[in-house]
């Protein structure tokens, strides 16, 4: 996969597709290949660009402090290098948050907006989870921040279901993600804030939320849903904290459709 270089960093990511433009913003500890169930159904009709972040799989993970605001300036300056003037955004927690900021500081970039499984702010419960994980993370290494987030990303029935591949998963995971990087793209999750400004997101916008979703459960799709003026929240049954593989066809579904309906806004980006 081809790497380019955005200001200091290096930045891994992927093409595939023709026609309007749709980025996907990674997970806290994803790479690119957490969206492969979207590939082939988008790849119809838009140019899909999924890319690593910051301190994710392929790209530079440098040491120092990371924000949310880092990795929106991130996204404006791989989109300006590959070309892209205006794209829809899809972000997955972590990614979500992202592409709040993103929305917000690059309204002129985006078309319309998914938000899956991801809050405006992060309350006490949360970011004990995260604090959690960057203790894990600081004693154990990445294999101990696996087992400790893992019981809180999957619905019940999918960890039943797929218990074997998501331990045998485990030292993928640890290799990709060094603790110490961890440390940063955590802290930087913890610290996200948007309550007071996420109302000023003007694009389209689709939220998504798995219903046994334990790590961001619905409420916060609703706390969203009330804040982001005219947006639309469609809960998923059965389904934990990753729609796009716990669920795949659903969201394909809803979000293409979503996504259709306001390509409108991506034409004067030629």
């Amino acid at each position: 996969m081809p790497r380019i270089k955005v200001d200091s960093i290096s930045l891994n990511y992927e093409l595939s597709g023709s026609g309007p433009v749709v980025v996907f913003i990674n997970g806290l500890t994803m790479d690119l290949n957490g969206w492969l169930f979207q590939v082939a159904p988008f790849a119809r009709r838009y140019t899909l660009l999924r890319y690593d972040c910051r301190g994710q799989g392929a790209s530079d993970k440098p040491d120092g402090p990371y924000s949310q605001k880092m990795h929106a300036e991130d996204l404006a300056g791989l989109m300006d290098a590959l070309g892209i003037e205006k794209a829809h955004v899809a972000g997955l927690s972590n990614g979500g948050m992202i592409a709040q900021h993103f929305a917000l500081l690059y309204p002129d970039k985006l078309g319309a907006l998914v938000l899956a499984d991801t809050s405006s702010h992060v309350k006490p419960l949360l970011r004990l989870a995260i604090e959690s994980w960057i203790k894990a993370a600081e004693a154990g290494g990445s294999g101990l921040r696996y087992d400790v987030a893992l019981p809180w990303l999957f619905s019940e029935s999918f960890t039943e279901k797929n218990l074997e591949k998501l331990l045998a998963m485990r030292e993928t995971n640890i290799i990709n993600n060094p603790a110490r990087t961890l440390v940063n793209l955590s802290r930087a999750s913890a610290a996200h804030d948007l309550r007071d400004w996420v109302s000023g997101i003007k694009a389209p916008t689709l939220i998504i939320s798995g219903e046994e979703d334990i790590l961001i459960p619905p409420k916060y799709a609703r706390e969203l849903r009330e804040k982001i003026n005219g947006s639309t929240l469609v809960i998923l049954k059965d389904c934990g904290h990753a729609p796009p593989i716990e669920k795949p066809d659903e969201f394909n579904e809803i979000a293409l459709e979503f996504l259709k309906r306001h390509d409108g806004l991506l034409k004067s980006a030629g």
